[in-house]
């Protein structure tokens, strides 16, 4: 079907208003937006489709990008943390199968509920109003950036998000993660161990089992703890790049970088 565009008032015409400021979320930062381009790799929680995953571009005062199937463009301006978007245009095309153009809806949908921005580790995310997050977003690759394959490389813990902010593992702890067939391994402070199922974008993994060695300090055994409980909690994963995103339901998880 050839593209056109169209102005999308029904879909972008809430951006206008969405200028209030950002709940607030202690100890996270705003990242600054201009200049970066991310992929969306969930939307209210739930993990976008693989090879239809939205896309957002923010270049001075236009945001631009994919919204599953299609182009879109709109008016762009940060203060802090707070973001505004202003109506734009979409192209109009239909694409297979159904559940791509429903992403798009929520996707757009989810856009135009949000309000301001906070970092995520290496990621962004998007609230709204009520501190919620709306979308997930990963830095774009470079085209030379392949993800490197979820099984068989070995991972190594690079943040811990919580819902009200982001930690970086305990100053000189390592915490590594592999993924082999349908085991899973790695290593806090002790060594730990179990299943996974993975299914598209979902990871389900446990019960682990681990050792019984006690941590160097206090904090490497709370860090081990919270390591551990996020992996078990975690519903889906993604991959850009080198980084790998583990997420529960209600936006907690763990990120994880090639080692």
């Amino acid at each position: 079907m050839r593209k056109h565009w169209i102005l999308t008032v029904g879909l972008f015409a809430l951006l206008a208003a969405c200028s209030s400021p950002t709940p607030t979320a202690p100890g996270a930062s705003a990242p600054k937006l201009d200049g970066t381009s991310w992929v969306v790799t969930a939307i209210g929680g739930t993990a976008t489709l693989a090879g239809h995953q939205p896309t957002i571009a923010f270049a001075g005062d236009r945001a631009s990008g994919m919204a599953s199937c299609n182009q879109f463009v709109a008016g762009f301006s940060q203060t802090g943390s707070t973001v505004k978007l202003t109506p734009g245009a979409m192209t109009a095309m239909a694409c297979a199968p159904e559940a791509v153009m429903t992403q798009e809806q929520a996707f757009t949908s989810a856009l135009a509920a949000k309000v301001g921005v906070r970092s995520a580790g290496t990621a962004a995310e998007l609230l709204d109003t009520s501190g919620k997050v709306v979308l997930a977003l990963q830095p774009q690759p470079t085209p030379a950036e392949t993800p490197k394959p979820l099984t068989g490389t070995i991972w190594q813990l690079s943040a811990i998000v919580a819902k009200a902010a982001t930690a970086s593992p305990v100053a000189g702890s390592t915490v590594t993660l592999q993924v082999s067939g349908d085991q899973l391994s790695g290593k806090a402070c002790n060594t730990f161990r179990g299943q996974v199922r993975i299914d598209g974008s979902s990871f389900k993994a446990g019960p682990l089992m681990s050792t019984k060695v006690a941590c160097a300090n206090p904090d490497e055994n709370a860090q081990e703890t919270a390591v551990l409980t996020a992996l078990e909690a975690a519903t889906n994963y993604a991959i850009v790049g080198d980084t790998l995103t583990l997420k529960a339901a209600d936006g907690t998880g763990l990120e994880f970088r090639a080692a």
